[in-house]
């Protein structure tokens, strides 16, 4: 049917307001660093945000003895993305200052992109807030390293040191504020058959290691309030022919209760809450992630029941590692409401397996041969251990931490004043010890004593008066 001469300036205007609801309701992080690193201009990645070079930046100041910028061969394939068209390398120390205007938990992403081969065969340590990010990392393939810290200071230093006779390297910083509703402190341990509550998540420094959406396609962070890059879980499924699994797509309305704090789209975008894969009460899915041994990991499994046609309808077990972590989990008792998003978080020992696994089962609370649970998406994420590392204790991360928000110059003049301090404190003390021992010697005492002055005035003075001891 034709359209009346008005409905297109209407239309128009509607789509401008959609638009600009939209705009307004996307996160606007108060910190928001991003950076190209050796780029000579900025560089504009097709989900709009825009990245200007590491000269050129008010907020940020790049302290390096020694850098240089390297440009790929002439013959080399065309860069992935602008953001790897260009390098920042460091044959010494180095450290970005960052300025923060809202202290609290941040993003960190930092892009490796080693378009050659003293690139590639770079190593290095990378740290931040007090904390090691990198140990002898090496990025001989592209690769995104993304961290969530929390920040505490007004500038965060982030630094870099090669290893003796390497060198290191960095073709992008992203650094901005984290919503509060990503990070939560209360989770859910699973440590062998003990399944207790802890607490204490909020001060970690969180890795990401692994971010699937469950019988999706892969999230990009155009379709991302936060940026992420969420990948399709075919990869990760052990038993992918399992009877009475199906996937699931919906394309109604995911409900997000209104200002709510604990669950929005920055925690999990809709694309990832639109897609599932379901088991039967018999039936069971499990999918698994090589990590590294010897780590504490945090398993956030996302939920949002897209299948159930009513609510109190299924019920399902949830296993973690081969141990499970919860039993005929109710969603509808839990929600409230059907298509309403929800997470689990769930901190997990890895000694030496090198393997995590997690798996929904049916339970037989649910109906025989009905749907009895489903998973909407995995984040699986490896904690900072006690030595303030990634990958443990590290010396070098004092000396990077108090010489790069301090300064070198700083630094040396501060050991120095202290060196000549504590010589002084010491001669004084060592004259104080001998002049006691001599007059102990000598049978003399300190006392005080008032004097003439010489011009009818008192004054107050102390003198060694010899007196006489009895022993």
């Amino acid at each position: 049917m034709a359209s009346s001469p008005g409905s297109t300036p209407l239309a128009a205007l509607l789509l401008l307001a959609l638009f600009s609801a939209s705009a307004a309701s996307r996160f606007a992080p108060v910190d928001n660093h991003l950076i190209a690193c050796g780029a000579t201009g900025p560089a504009v990645l097709p989900d709009g945000r825009r990245f200007i070079p590491d000269t050129g930046c008010a907020s940020m100041r790049l302290r390096s003895e020694s850098s240089t910028l390297p440009t790929a061969a002439p013959n080399a394939p065309a860069a992935p993305s602008p953001l790897h068209a260009a390098a920042r390398v460091f044959s010494c120390h180095a450290s970005y200052d960052l300025a923060i205007r809202r202290r609290g938990h941040h993003v960190l992403r930092l892009h490796f992109y080693p378009f050659d081969a003293t690139l590639a065969s770079a190593r290095f340590h990378v740290g931040a807030g007090g904390f090691l990010l990198l140990h002898n990392f090496t990025a001989s393939s592209p690769v995104v390293k993304e961290f969530l810290l929390p920040v505490d200071t007004d500038v965060l230093a982030l630094t870099f040191v090669p290893e003796a006779g390497s060198a290191a390297f960095v073709n992008a910083i992203e650094l901005f504020s984290a919503p509060e509703e990503l990070v939560g402190d209360i989770g859910t341990l699973v440590d062998g058959d003990d399944i207790i509550q802890t607490d204490g998540l909020s001060s970690q420094v969180f890795e990401t290691l692994y971010r699937i959406n469950v019988a999706g396609h892969k999230v990009t962070p155009f379709n991302d309030t936060l940026w992420r890059t969420w990948v399709n879980d075919e990869g990760f499924l052990v038993n992918k022919e399992a009877s009475g699994s199906k996937a699931w797509s919906f394309g109604g309305r995911i409900a997000y209760p209104k200002g709510s704090k604990l669950m929005t789209r920055e925690v999990a975008p809709d694309n990832v809450y639109n897609s599932a894969r379901s088991v039967n009460s018999e039936g069971n899915l499990t999918w698994a992630f090589p990590v590294p041994a010897g780590n504490m990991y945090l398993v956030r499994m996302h939920f949002c029941d897209i299948v159930s046609k009513a609510l109190y309808q299924l019920y399902f077990n949830i296993y973690v590692n081969g141990r499970q972590a919860v039993k005929d989990f109710d969603i509808s008792g839990t929600t409230g409401y059907l298509a309403y998003p929800y997470y689990i978080d769930f901190v997990v020992d890895i000694e030496d397996e090198g393997l995590l696994e997690v798996a929904i089962g049916g339970s037989n609370m649910s109906r025989a041969g009905e749907v009895s649970g489903f998973l909407n998406a995995v984040e699986i994420m490896r904690m900072n251990q006690t030595g303030g590392g990634m990958d443990g204790d590290f010396p070098a991360i004092l000396d990077m931490d108090y010489l790069f928000s301090k300064g070198i110059g700083e630094f040396a003049r501060s050991l120095l004043c202290g060196l000549l301090f504590a010589g002084l404190f010491l001669v004084l003390v060592t004259l104080v010890v001998r002049l006691r021992t001599e007059l102990k010697n000598n049978g003399t005492l300190w006392s005080r004593q008032s004097m003439d002055s010489g011009d009818g005035k008192l004054a107050r003075a102390y003198q060694l008066v010899p007196t006489k001891t009895d022993y």
